[in-house]
């Protein structure tokens, strides 16, 4: 037996669960209930592999991060990964200038890092790694992980909610927009967010004139801030009962934080922040086919 037993939030559980699915088949999901996360597995999903406690003879796996097999490895070149890849700060600079200088200046997770205390907790010296890579990661790795992804099963009526708004509401040409302020990180929120607020400006203003984008956050102030610039009529958002900034707190919230992401996979393009496993999931919850730029 391998249990899938990570501890932060959302995002990160739902790739630790899909990596343990691919050590073993017999899986089971620890799911602790903690600060980061108030609901618990049968909260959410009606998978019978939930428990509540780990055996003594069983294997767990517990990071964030999508694991790679050795099998995977001829998919995939050492120095593949450009986020979190902890590369010496010679070759970031490096690479920030070469992405500059042609213009796709966009693309800035490309060249980022993952603040180094994590980075070396959890970064292969290969650089091996798919997470948060998005568009360039082989297809070997989505025909593994999508059927994985495919197989959680959120609660029935937790499903019909996101079936019966997505039906009224999105379309083919419904861009998703999910912007973590790291509101609860100050560092982060001054490093990654305040940075990118210009860079989602000019994806948004460059989009066509009639566009209109699903709006998800880690904050109340952003659907109303972005309405206010591009109108209510083109920035929608599921009508929660919980607020965001709060989400953490309850199983109300949590519930609605799932069924956003949910809803945000249904988006055929997207807008996303950097370094946030929310969106990540997302997209492997939509087949891992959504066009993604990164700000």
């Amino acid at each position: 037996m391998i249990v899938s037993a990570e501890t932060a939030g959302l995002g990160n559980r739902l790739k630790s669960w899909a990596s343990a699915m691919r050590l073993d088949s017999d899986v089971h999901v620890n799911w602790e209930v903690n600060d980061a996360m108030p609901a618990s597995f049968s909260d959410l999903f009606a998978n019978g592999c939930g428990i509540d406690s780990i055996p003594a003879d069983a294997a767990i796996y517990k990071s964030w991060r999508l694991v790679i097999l050795p099998e995977d490895e001829p998919h995939l070149p050492a120095g593949f990964a450009t986020v979190g890849a902890g590369a010496h700060p010679v070759i970031r600079g490096l690479g920030k200038a070469w992405w500059v200088l042609t213009g796709r200046r966009s693309d800035r997770y490309r060249y980022m890092v993952f603040p180094k205390t994590h980075s070396r907790r959890g970064t292969r010296a290969d650089a091996r790694h798919i997470d948060m890579e998005y568009g360039r990661i082989p297809e070997h790795f989505r025909h593994v992980y999508g059927p994985l992804f495919e197989r959680m099963i959120v609660r029935p009526e937790i499903a019909r909610q996101v079936d019966e708004w997505a039906r009224d509401n999105l379309d083919d040409d419904v861009i998703g927009v999910q912007v973590r302020t790291w509101r609860d990180y100050a560092h982060r929120h001054n490093k990654y967010y305040k940075p990118s607020v210009k860079r989602l400006a000019r994806l948004m203003h460059d989009a066509e004139a009639d566009t209109r984008f699903f709006v998800v956050s880690d904050s109340d102030e952003i659907v109303p801030s972005l309405q206010q610039q591009y109108g209510n009529s083109r920035v929608l958002h599921y009508p929660r009962r919980t607020a965001r900034n709060s989400s953490r707190q309850s199983v109300d919230g949590t519930t609605e934080d799932l069924i956003d992401m949910l809803l945000l996979s249904r988006t055929r393009s997207l807008f996303v922040s950097y370094l946030s496993t929310f969106s990540e999931t997302a997209w492997w919850l939509g087949g891992a086919k959504a066009r993604v730029r990164v700000f």
